[in-house]
């Protein structure tokens, strides 16, 4: 009797480890498992601009970053797209912590980070 109960309670921590170890797993699916990184791809060097092919009006809060300097939706199509444009001294650690804002309420796979242009301010 006394084994029976020690291989039941050894197969409920096992069960209950996997469900936890899956839950663990498909949270940093979600917002990238490698050292806190997002799924997105983030170019090297920035300036950078979160591009969302999406109603960015959505995740409207993630424009009140410190980072984000500009917030735009398409003028035509407001729920077609849109961008966040990051400060020119933001770190890919913003550009993260911004896509991941983002990524709440919008399909990763509908969010694109670009080199943003830099401004001439001497023209």
């Amino acid at each position: 009797m006394r084994d029976r109960a020690r291989r039941t309670r050894a197969t409920a921590v096992v069960v209950v480890a996997a469900l936890v170890g899956t839950t663990l797993l498909g949270a940093l699916a979600v917002f990238g498992g490698g050292g806190g990184s997002s799924v997105v791809d983030i170019p090297a060097q920035g300036p950078w601009t979160v591009l969302v092919a999406g109603d960015l009006r959505t995740v409207a809060v993630c424009a009140e970053d410190p980072m984000v300097v500009d917030a735009y939706v398409g003028a035509d199509e407001p729920g077609n797209g849109g961008g966040l444009v990051l400060a020119a001294d933001a770190s890919v650690a913003d550009v993260e912590r911004v896509v991941r804002c983002v990524a709440q309420g919008i399909d990763p796979e509908r969010i694109t980070v670009v080199t943003s242009p830099l401004e001439d301010h001497a023209a």
